[in-house]
């Protein structure tokens, strides 16, 4: 670690320190502005993000916050470097069959996208390949389960809508979707490596709950590229998240102190939860994560109801996938208890149960991870560091596209060309070879 960085880092601690210290005293408008101050942007974060020819990760949209640009990153399996590439119409480069009918979209995150993997590596194409029929690709490292349900609605609105949608959900994505500024959010150590060439979150499309438990649609802070700059004035970021719910639970998450009672008991009786144990530090930090956390799975079943009703209006067949954090199958392998405070349970039974009452197909590649770990004989360690290199490698994906294959196949109707039985010789190529 540089010295630099560890100065940075220093700073992050002493204002999180030094807020809690003024939240204690009652000065809640300068302990607010003491935990905002070190995620004030730089200019020139913002500048390069902005320069359409600068060789960055992410490129400016304003809804969605950001799209991906082409590139070619050191972050692979073995240190290798990996190539991303993206079509016009903002889909991951196709592998497979790309002259070929699409009847299948996959959403979500960057565990959708294939993040540290290369064109062709992605469990879509992996498939793809496999189902001999394109899957096309349009997850976005970052997104959460709100901005994902956002992409959705603007590329099915398309000529090249298709079928069947697959919606994969990760980790904490139904946390990203009630953020206004995801930067808010970063770990300490996360904000100097994203304030470069990996720059990606600012705001967006953002979901909350009203009085009454219902879905919110909030527009982003900043839709447009002069406004991102509001984001360097500390002034403009108090006055913003003054009475925002969701910084009021970060700050009561990482400080261990509360600004305002009263917006943390609104915060609980919007997602039906009893008023959690604020006595210590501790317990702050313990019931604002929890709370924090509740509020954003009442977000997403609400987004799970709003995609369906969308999905039927157009004559199309959703199906959920969830897929995890190394944290959580490292816990799930190793039968860590389910009390164990790093053992955060992303998709709790209540999500799955809401799906499954609403008829929503769900496939569940835990138990499957779980399941493989069972027939090794491995440390959980060892089956994990299989499959993950941060997300998932290119065996990782493979692992995912087979765990979830028989579902999808068998959702299909018809069946992928490669599981037909309709008569035909037993070899054939119509459709795909010339002649």
């Amino acid at each position: 670690m540089t010295i630099r960085r560890r100065e940075f880092l220093a700073s992050i601690s002493a204002a999180v320190a030094a807020s809690a210290a003024l939240a204690r005293q009652g000065n809640t408008h300068e302990a607010l502005r003491s935990f905002l101050q070190p995620h004030v942007l730089q200019r020139s974060s913002l500048d390069q993000f902005l320069d359409p020819k600068a060789q960055v990760w992410a490129r400016f949209d304003p809804e969605l916050g950001y799209l991906l640009r082409n590139a070619f990153v050191r972050d692979g399996v073995d240190g290798c470097h990996t190539l991303a590439r993206y079509q016009e119409t903002g889909q991951r480069q196709q592998v497979n069959f790309q002259d070929q009918p699409c009847r299948i979209h996959t959403y979500g995150d960057s565990f959708t996208q294939g993040h540290q993997v290369s064109d062709g590596e992605t469990w879509q194409e992996i498939l793809a390949a496999h189902f001999c029929e394109p899957i096309k690709n349009f997850g976005v490292g970052g997104f959460g389960v709100y901005q994902a349900y956002r992409r959705l609605l603007r590329s099915e609105a398309t000529e090249q809508s298709a079928k069947y949608i697959l919606f994969n959900i990760w980790g904490d994505d139904h946390l990203r979707s009630v953020y206004a500024w995801r930067w808010l959010a970063f770990p300490d150590n996360a904000l100097a490596s994203m304030s470069g060439t990996m720059f990606h979150a600012n705001p967006w499309v953002h979901a909350r709950l009203d009085d009454q438990g219902e879905l919110l649609d909030r527009d982003s802070l900043c839709p447009t590229e002069a406004s991102l700059y509001q984001l360097c004035d500390l002034d403009f970021l108090v006055e913003t998240f003054r009475d925002d719910e969701i910084a009021h639970l970060l700050f009561a998450q990482r400080t261990g102190s509360i600004l305002d009672i009263e917006t943390l008991e609104k915060v609980a009786a919007k997602c039906q939860r009893n008023m959690p144990d604020f006595f210590t530090a501790n317990a702050i930090k313990a019931s604002a994560t929890q709370l924090l956390h509740a509020y954003a799975v009442r977000v997403g079943m609400l987004i799970m109801d709003r995609l369906q009703a969308h999905c039927k209006q157009n004559n199309q067949e959703l199906m959920v996938l969830l897929s995890y954090p190394v944290g959580s199958v490292w816990h799930a392998c190793n039968r860590s208890p389910a009390d164990d405070p790093d053992n955060t349970d992303w998709h709790p039974q209540v999500f799955k149960d809401h799906l499954k009452e609403r008829g929503i197909p769900l496939v569940d590649s835990l138990p499957a991870h779980v399941a493989e770990y069972d027939t090794f004989k491995l440390s959980a360690k060892q089956y994990v560091d299989r499959y993950y290199i941060g997300h998932y490698n290119p065996q990782g994906n493979h692992f995912f596209a087979y765990a979830n294959k028989e579902s999808i196949r068998n959702w299909l109707n018809p069946p992928p060309p490669a599981y037909r039985n309709d008569q035909e010789p037993l070899i054939r190529f119509k459709g795909y070879l010339p002649g």
